[in-house]
């Protein structure tokens, strides 16, 4: 993402700064336009007599002035050409960046998967990660990781008699499995916590976009039609667990940027537009 904002900023500087050098160009010609020809202007009708009359003094007013007025009306123009550049630079940057957000976004398969994985759980959502959460067994002790073994490996015979297969086992040989059951164990503690990584890293991603649009660093209009939906669902989902880890956690600030803007376009549908489509007959004459 920062890589596009950065090749954007360097398209965008030219239309930019144009404007600003121009304006300062024409201030600078306009400023050498005046001393040249109007700064030192000195009617005289002869040694003896300088002849003024009401009118000349009005014509020289006017004339020494218009420079100046000039040069006001240009700067003024300057700026306001100036600031609808910087504005309209603003939105093309904003448009084309949020174009390849969701571009990237579409591409990022590590976000695509646990979206799906999001929706397949649905409403079991907090239940599960909460499944996740649960690592009662890997504090455990060998003892009782063996105890629990050697109850895996209980048979009962003629419903009466329980023999167990570790009494056929030295103790060499029950330490190893107690060794192998607690790497399995660990193993699967990785697994659960990356698959916790993954939620959060789609919940933190939506995060970030909603915080861009709030600060008017992507399109609004742009992200909503292309990804309203998915944008939606994610929240239905993941609504009640954003609620479980602010109460777990005592912030109630966390994701908000994500609540904020659902809730702003859950009374803000998206809208079809209305096409006027004219079918054109081929076989007219």
């Amino acid at each position: 993402m920062k890589d596009g904002m950065v090749k954007l900023r360097r398209k965008l500087k030219l239309p930019i700064i144009a404007p600003i050098v121009l304006f300062t160009l024409g201030a600078i010609w306009l400023w050498w336009h005046y001393q040249i020809n109007y700064s030192d202007v000195v009617v005289s009708a002869s040694d003896e007599v300088t002849v003024r009359s009401f009118q000349d003094s009005v014509y020289r007013v006017v004339l020494g002035s218009f420079p100046s007025y000039v040069l006001v009306a240009v700067a003024t123009i300057g700026l306001y050409l100036t600031y609808q550049s910087i504005q309209s630079s603003k939105s093309s940057s904003r448009k084309q960046l949020t174009i390849q957000l969701v571009t990237e976004l579409n591409e990022n398969k590590r976000l695509q998967n646990t979206k799906n994985l999001i929706f397949v759980k649905g409403n079991d959502l907090p239940q599960y990660y909460s499944q996740l959460d649960n690592h009662e067994y890997k504090n455990k002790s060998d003892e009782e990781i063996s105890k629990e073994i050697r109850h895996k490996e209980d048979f009962i015979i003629f419903k009466h008699i329980k023999i167990n297969k570790s009494f056929l086992k030295n103790e060499k040989k029950r330490k190893i499995d107690v060794e192998e059951e607690k790497k399995k164990r660990y193993k699967r503690i990785l697994e659960d916590e990356k698959l916790k990584d993954d939620i959060h890293y789609v919940l933190n991603y939506y995060e970030q976009v909603a915080l861009g649009i709030r600060v008017k660093a992507f399109e609004e209009e742009i992200f909503k039609n292309l990804h309203y939906s998915s944008f939606m669902k994610v929240w239905q989902y993941a609504h009640p667990l954003i609620l479980r880890i602010r109460a777990i956690s005592g912030k109630k600030t966390i994701y908000q940027e994500i609540e904020y803007l659902a809730r702003k376009w859950d009374n803000e549908p998206i809208k079809m537009h209305s096409l006027n489509i004219e079918i054109i007959d081929d076989n007219y004459e």
